[in-house]
This record gives C-alpha cells, structure tokens and sequence, in this order.
C-alpha cells in the first residue's frame, strides 16, 4: 500500500492546493464552487501490528501446606504471538480507584508495511483505555490489573467451579522465549521495568513467566476435596480490556490427580468438554 509519505512530490503538492481551494470563500460570502475531481480522499490508516496472547499451561504444579490448609501452587505464563507487542502505558487518561492509575492500550502501526513490527521503523501509534494499574506490596512494583485469571473445576462438572482467582495483576515483561511449538520468533528482549511510569508489555515471541512461588500463585483447596482428577484452567485477560488478533487461544488447561499431597499430571484432553 503507498502511504501519504511515499507519494510523489506532485501528488502532495496537488492535494495541498486542492484543500486550500476548498477553503477559498466565493465573492457573495459563501464556499466557492469546487468541482469534485479536485477533491482528494483522505489516505487509509497504516494497518496496527496486533498481539496474540496465549496462556502458558500450568507448569510446576505442587502442594503446599500449613497445618490442615493446603494450597495448589503453580507457575504461569502470558506469551505473545502476534504481529506487534502487547504494551500497557499509565497516564490519567481516566480515573481508576484510589491507589490504582490509568493505562492505555499502545498499538504500533506497519509504517513500512512488510507486516513485521521493527522497533525503530515502526513508531506511529494508536492508544486505547485498558483499565487501571496497582501498585503490589509483596511484588515491590506496580501490576497491570486484571492479567489472568486462575479456576479448578472437575472434568465431570466443568461449570462448577471448586476454586478459583477472579483476577490476577501482572508486571507484563519479557521473562522468556515462547516455546517452539508455537514457532519461531527473532525479536530482542525490550520489557523489563515495572515502575510507576514505566511502559509494561511483552515482546513478540515471549512469554511473561510468574513462578510458583510468587505471592498469588497458588489456590487454597476447600478441606473437602479430596483425591481424583481436577482441572486447572488459566484464562490470560479475562476482562478482555487488551485488543488482540484473537481470543480463542487466551485459556489453557492442565489435568492433574491428587493423592494425598502429591500432584500427578494426566492428559489434559480429559478436561476438555466432549462433544
């Protein structure tokens, strides 16, 4: 696509001339006259180079007890997929609750249109509201609020849910490398900072990775449930307040037995609803 930039010098100065005659006032006081082939459609937006969050199955899956409470601990992960990265910025766009700051949305636009997002080519922008900010005592930084959210359920009764999280805050940062199966992806590590004003994301082709022993990575089982086979499902924004290329891929599943303390994988598609 030929960009307003990339025109000719001609075709510029001609639709610079034709803006400035349709502003020319007629002699009776009115808009003069301007025939329609002088007129110049406004160019069409550069196309946004969009993320693709994906959840991380549950990794790291064990139990922790302190006297008769027991809590399932368990590393997660946000990977990013997409054509461009997903980046949350704070401002005071809006209000949020006290405590807590505004963050927009920044899309890259493709200036160069290879439909690849280059760090230093691609800097035209699009902004949107997505939600507040939190400052998190036991982490020490400030969180992007509403990040994922973390449910057990059986795989007998998938729409009763055991125990869940409604909503987890993250630092978004470039913890690591997707895994392969996901592809291949070449770009450099660029987030990192989780500080009051510090831009939060992750880059194309990496996943932000939250330890099993991070304060709120784990959930506190009921006394009731016992031993059998449990589901772990991890939804990554589950208020939908990040625009992305698609939401299909944004949960993931892990099937696990318990006996007693201990945590057995099982084949996750024993979760998945039957047709």
């Amino acid at each position: 696509m030929a960009h307003r930039w990339n025109r000719p010098k001609k075709t510029v100065i001609a639709s610079g001339l034709a803006v400035l005659v349709a502003g020319v006032l007629s002699p009776w006081g009115g808009p003069s006259m301007v025939p329609a082939a002088a007129a110049t459609a406004a160019p069409a937006p550069t196309p946004l180079l969009m993320p693709d969050l994906v959840a991380m199955r549950a990794q790291d899956l064990h139990i922790s007890r302190n006297g008769t409470t027991r809590k399932l601990r368990f590393e997660s992960g946000l990977g990013n997929v997409g054509d461009g990265p997903v980046e949350v910025r704070p401002d005071g766009q809006q209000d949020c609750p006290e405590g807590k700051h505004h963050a927009s949305q920044v899309l890259y636009r493709d200036v160069d249109g290879n439909g690849r997002y280059a760090l230093k080519r691609d800097t035209q922008v699009a902004r949107r509201s997505a939600g507040c900010m939190v400052f998190h005592p036991y982490h020490d930084h400030w969180h992007f609020e509403a990040a994922s959210r973390y449910t057990i359920f059986r795989p007998s009764r998938p729409e009763r849910t055991i125990v869940a999280q409604r909503k987890m805050s993250f630092c978004l940062r470039d913890s690591e490398r997707v895994p392969a199966a996901f592809g291949t992806f070449r770009y450099a590590e660029h987030y990192g900072a989780c500080s009051r004003y510090s831009p939060q994301g992750i880059s194309v082709g990496w996943v932000d990775v939250y330890q099993s022993y991070l304060a709120g990575q784990a959930l506190k089982l009921p006394r009731w449930v016992g031993d059998g086979l449990y589901c772990l499902r991890i939804r990554v924004d589950p208020k939908n307040e990040l625009v992305e290329t698609r939401d299909k891929n944004n949960s993931s599943v892990r099937a696990f037995s318990l006996r007693g303390d201990k945590v057995i994988y099982r084949d996750s598609a024993r979760c998945r609803p039957k047709a």
